[in-house]
């Protein structure tokens, strides 16, 4: 093997990376991941390659992915909000943009000698054609497992370089975004499968029928799911979500509160007279409980009442334990406050709370020190569907948006439309903050619901069930997205059978292993 192949795998990755960043390239992902295969096909099979070394591979092009995928925290210097000094805000960027990327590396850059185990068994040699499959349903299961614990975040997965190709990523309202990646690592596996044995006609030729027969079922899946997605299906509504520009670093201060009660009442009066059944404020735009005894709870009721129009609004909450919340309210045109609250289910380590504090407070106090707060979070537990005149109202809060079960859980509560509050204001103008709303249109397709997001500094929009985005307010401006909407109760197949494709992937995987046990001890038997 050539002394500079394993350069292969970095620039691999990092061509992934810039498509999930900027999906105008998403069209690449189709072949940007050949580089790494054409070396990682070869190195998993040499039982000359240590599986030390097949790890530190995978650790290479792993670590050059997620470093790009992630390169907008470096828009959170200079951390103007937690009052630190210049050096100070460069150890802690350089802390969150390393850190997250070594912490999603270690783990999946086991797929590598995981694949290079399986590979090297007596059941791949015969079923050699299979190593592609293989590696491609590895893959996926790595991108599934980050959404399992807080050690791994499920933000750069493949499907967001997709995102503007919606007869692709209609594929999604039937399988999942899971089908996305499955395919997208499919075509790449096969393409660098026929480069590799380009001199066997025969399997050349079977690499390249199996390449175009993947890429044309996903296009007729993703063509099934856009084009049956039906986004006037239901009940019309004209929803509106305000983006009152003031970001994490000013709505503190008292002034900025001023601000945005000023804001937040213009553009209420607005909606209203526009025919708004319902507005959506931001998450926690202003950082402070909501209650009939509160000033933001008296503020919101005096809007809800003077414009007799219903209020969904972030904000905090705490229970009767003791346990504080970042929640969703419902306030309606009558000054009625809805006993149901939704919490927010998926909090942001580091930023909601400090997972493993002792240790952290210990080893990395500044980290612990990052979030705005001075006590953890409690996460929610339920869906909490909002029972409305206009429907039953499901809710996301920011984070949760890019975990895809928190989104079905909430429809198979029945979940007639969804509302989005987020705070993206960390993210100012960067990919973050198009990321994160790219993430918000893979759960509408997922779902078959609009959703409706409001961001803080944007992106605020209205999302229709094929992914399509109206009305959005650009990052850093203040303003309104306004459209109509359709309360449904449709409900799409990945509904009803969740990541059952991760599922049959996983069994698939752990096939080998069985089949390998069930060979050896036949081969024993027959001695």
């Amino acid at each position: 093997m050539k002394k500079h192949m394993w350069l292969l795998m970095p620039f691999s990755g990092v061509l992934m990376g810039l498509c999930l960043a900027f999906p105008a390239i998403g069209f690449l992902e189709w072949i940007a991941m050949i580089p790494a295969l054409l070396f990682f096909f070869v190195v998993a099979r040499d039982r000359s390659v240590g599986y030390r070394r097949l790890y530190l591979y995978g650790f290479c092009y792993y670590f050059s992915f997620y470093l790009t995928s992630l390169h907008w925290f470096l828009n959170l210097y200079p951390m103007e909000f937690l009052g630190v000094g210049r050096g100070e805000a460069v150890l802690l960027v350089a802390v969150c943009w390393v850190g997250l990327t070594l912490l999603q590396t270690v783990f999946a850059a086991l797929v590598l000698p995981l694949f290079g185990f399986l590979c090297r068994s007596a059941v791949m040699e015969r079923l050699v054609s299979l190593v592609p499959l293989l590696f491609a349903a590895q893959y996926v299961i790595a991108e599934w497992s980050q959404t399992l614990t807080w050690l791994g975040v499920p933000w750069a997965r493949l499907a967001i370089g997709q995102i503007e190709y919606g007869v692709i990523t209609g594929s999604a309202a039937l399988f999942g975004s899971y089908v996305i990646t499955f395919a997208i690592v499919l075509v790449n596996g096969y393409l660098a499968w026929g480069i590799l044995h380009r001199k066997t006609i025969q399997k050349l030729r079977l690499s390249a029928a199996v390449a175009t027969g993947v890429l044309a079922l996903q296009l007729a899946l993703g063509m099934i799911g856009y084009f049956t997605a039906t986004p006037t299906k239901g009940t019309p509504l004209t929803v509106a979500a305000v983006q009152g520009n003031v970001g994490s670093d000013l709505k503190w201060s008292f002034s900025s509160r001023e601000k945005s009660y000023k804001v937040y009442n213009a553009y209420t009066a607005e909606a209203a007279a526009r025919g708004a059944s319902f507005v959506v404020f931001p998450e926690t735009f202003i950082p402070d409980e909501l209650s009939e005894e509160t000033s933001l709870g008296e503020y919101i009721i005096s809007l809800a009442t003077r414009y007799q129009i219903t209020i969904f609004c972030g904000a905090f909450h705490t229970d009767e334990a003791g346990n504080e919340y970042n929640a969703v309210f419902a306030v309606y045109p009558d000054g009625t406050v809805d006993e149901t609250v939704y919490a927010k289910r998926h909090l942001v380590p580091f930023g909601e709370y400090v997972p493993w504090r002792p240790f952290i407070e210990l080893v990395l106090p500044m980290l612990a020190d990052i979030g705005m707060l001075s006590d953890d979070l409690s996460p929610g537990t339920d869906s909490e569907i909002f029972n409305t005149a206009y429907g039953r109202i499901g809710a996301l809060l920011c984070f949760d948006s890019i975990y895809e079960e928190l989104t079905r859980e909430s429809v198979r509560d029945g979940a007639q439309l969804i509302i989005l509050p987020t705070n993206d204001s960390w993210f100012t103008d960067s990919r973050g903050i198009y990321m994160h709303h790219a993430q918000a249109r893979l759960r509408a397709i997922e779902s078959g619901r609009w959703i409706v997001r409001a961001a803080d500094t944007g992106i605020s929009s209205v999302i229709s069930p094929n992914g399509s985005s109206y009305s959005e307010q650009p990052p850093m401006q203040e303003g309104m997205a306004l459209s109509t909407v359709y309360v449904r109760d449709n409900v799409t197949l990945y509904t009803r059978i969740g990541n059952l494709l991760v599922w049959l992937l996983i069994a698939a995987v752990l096939a080998v292993p069985v089949a390998e046990i069930v060979l050896r001890y036949k081969r024993r038997k027959s001695i």
